[in-house]
């Protein structure tokens, strides 16, 4: 009876938690239900994100969301955090710089090879080799060293402490075939079919940049969960809303202004719908060169300030996103993440403000055409004239932004590119205001360079704090080392953000189900549903519906106390014996924490 009370304590305990994915065996049989899932994965201009291996992949979330399908990381999150992935169970040092990783003995490449530890050193030491190639791993070089213990354990030295390890590196860097890789000199134009060779759930088909669109089928041999799917395909379609009505897609995400085509499927049985808080910013990104040639006005902050009271960001949040949204936190990070800021500078519209901040520097409408002038002497002379770019998406708030800033007596041009060129002129400084948006914002690492994607903005004090943040292992101290980066970016508007989108998926439950948001994004911050852990029967699911209920705590006491025949469930270590070592196994596992061995 004992037994009994303690199993049923465990487990009811456990549920509370989501669950991390297991392979029921080691052989799992391809299923035959041949289900293919289809997602919207953008309008035309806006579903191509690149090659999805590691290193040619479009260096924005839904690109890396497509790569990390092929690509797996030692750590992962379910809807709740951090889980195990390609790691079992891992330790950390007293000082937080030495981490040892216990590796899933079970994980094999697409190809059929073994994975091992030390494909993971090698991972690290080629991304080492390739610093500058790709800045998405930038956080990499806090590595020091990296140890293969034997097959299946692995040490990896830190420089420093890093707090956030486990999300920006080890969550966050896909492991690398070494039998691959170790003979590519130029990661960056290596595009071949065993450039997105991974371990992960899907192999990839096809990829069409032509088409934009991403086939993929089930690697039926992973080793970390059963597929609930036979083939998965990011497409592009000219109406999301529409295509998701008639059954061409299956899953379509809509955000910001798209409220109203979430509003029709309100109600409908056969649709449901999930709301994310998106993680996501628009801002208006200045150039702050302080090189005059530059920057200049813009490198001006009381100029800066006026166009910060020009802009009616309320009105924007009404008009172009139609509620969809709300008015931008000024310290980047979002009102749902637990590093926000609430006492951050706000700026009130007040085109008086504006106009007065603006006369004191001397910007005066010399000729009465109502545009202001440089001053005289000033690196630039007649009318003040920016060039906005911006993409398509966003032409509306271009349009507000050009009236308000008319009302101060700037006068813009909008130009609309994709997000390429705009990037491009961005890393360059090539630019005088950009209207651009990213994820990643419930994430401290996404302010080590508050105006990504561009760098023309510089504080020696912000760059310290941000380095005395990375390394500090207290959360409160960090959080409020946080606080003062938010600060310093309300304070200094090397960007002024507009507003934060809401986010919803609307699915076919028929189809699939198993859509989620991943609690402060999926990696180090993206706010995408398109987690693979989707299309993943996860551990603790005994019935398999993909979700963590009560059904799941009966069916599997029932399997441990071999009251049900189904064994191999309950048989978590998969050893052939039914013990309490299944029961501890179970809770850790569920509770998100692999079991982490003691040497």
């Amino acid at each position: 009876m004992k037994k009994i009370v303690l199993i049923l304590a465990v487990l009811l305990c456990s549920m509370a938690f989501s669950a991390s994915a297991l392979a029921e065996n080691d052989e799992v049989a391809e299923t035959s239900s041949g289900k293919t899932v289809r997602m919207a994965g953008g309008t035309p201009g806006g579903a191509d994100w690149g090659y999805p291996s590691p290193f040619t992949f479009y260096p924005r979330g839904p690109g890396y969301a497509r790569m990390s399908l092929l690509f797996d990381t030692l750590t992962w999150k379910d809807a709740n955090g951090v889980i195990p992935a390609l790691a079992d169970g891992w330790t950390v040092s007293d000082d937080g710089k030495t981490w040892t990783f216990y590796l899933d003995g079970n994980a094999r490449w697409h190809d059929g090879e073994l994975f091992t530890a030390d494909d993971v050193k090698f991972t690290f030491d080629y991304m080492a080799d390739c610093e500058g190639a790709f800045k998405w791993f930038d956080a990499i070089s806090y590595i020091d060293n990296v140890e293969v213990i034997d097959d299946y354990t692995v040490v990896i030295d830190l420089n420093a402490p890093m707090a956030s390890f486990l999300v920006d590196i080890a969550g966050n860097v896909p492991i690398l075939p070494e039998h691959i890789w170790k003979d590519v000199s130029d990661p960056l134009t290596f595009k071949n079919a065993d450039a997105v060779i991974g371990t992960g759930p899907l192999k990839l088909v096809e990829y069409d940049s032509a088409t934009a669109s991403y086939q993929y089928e089930a690697n039926y041999d992973y080793y970390d969960g059963k597929l609930l799917i036979d083939e998965f395909i990011s497409m592009e379609v000219s109406n999301t809303a529409a295509a998701l009505q008639t059954g061409e897609v299956d899953e379509v995400s809509f955000w910001g202004s798209e409220i109203s085509a979430v509003q029709e499927f309100k109600g409908d049985p056969n649709f449901e719908i999930t709301t994310g808080p998106s993680f996501w910013v628009l801002q208006v990104i200045f150039n702050c060169d302080e090189d005059d040639t530059k920057g200049y006005p813009t490198n001006i902050l009381e100029f800066r300030q006026a166009i910060a009271h020009g802009i009616d960001r309320d009105m924007m949040v009404s008009n172009a996103l139609n509620d969809g949204g709300i008015s931008a936190n000024t310290g980047i990070m979002h009102p749902d993440s637990i590093w926000y800021n609430p006492d951050c500078t706000v700026y009130e519209h007040n085109t008086d403000t504006a106009n007065d901040i603006l006369d004191s520097l001397g910007f005066m409408d010399t000729d009465g055409n109502g545009i202001r002038n440089y001053p005289a002497g000033a690196q630039r002379s007649g009318d003040i004239t920016f060039d906005l770019y911006t993409t398509s998406k966003f032409s509306r708030e271009a349009e507000l932004i050009q009236a308000d800033f008319a009302d101060i007596g700037i006068e813009i041009v909008v130009t609309s590119s994709s997000w390429g060129p705009i990037d491009t002129r961005l890393k360059e400084g090539n630019f005088d205001v950009v209207i651009s948006g990213h994820g990643g914002i419930s994430n401290p690492q996404i302010m080590r360079i508050p105006s990504w994607p561009a760098s023309t903005y510089h504080s020696d004090d912000y760059d310290s704090i941000f380095a005395a943040q990375e390394v500090e292992m207290d959360l409160d101290t960090r959080k409020e080392l946080v606080n003062q980066l938010q600060e310093i970016v309300a304070d200094d508007l090397p960007v002024y953000t507009l507003y934060h989108p809401y986010m919803w998926c609307v699915y076919n439950p028929e189809v699939l189900d198993t859509w989620f948001y991943t609690r402060d994004g999926m990696c180090i911050g993206i706010p995408l549903e398109l987690n693979k852990l989707i299309v993943l029967a996860r551990y603790g699911d005994a019935n398999e519906d993909g979700k963590i209920n009560m059904q799941d705590v009966t069916k599997i006491e029932r399997m441990i106390l071999e009251l049900d025949d189904e064994t191999d469930m309950a048989d978590a270590n998969q050893n052939y014996k039914i013990n309490m070592q299944d029961v501890t196994h179970i809770e850790l596992i569920i509770l998100g924490r692999a079991p982490i061995r003691t040497e």
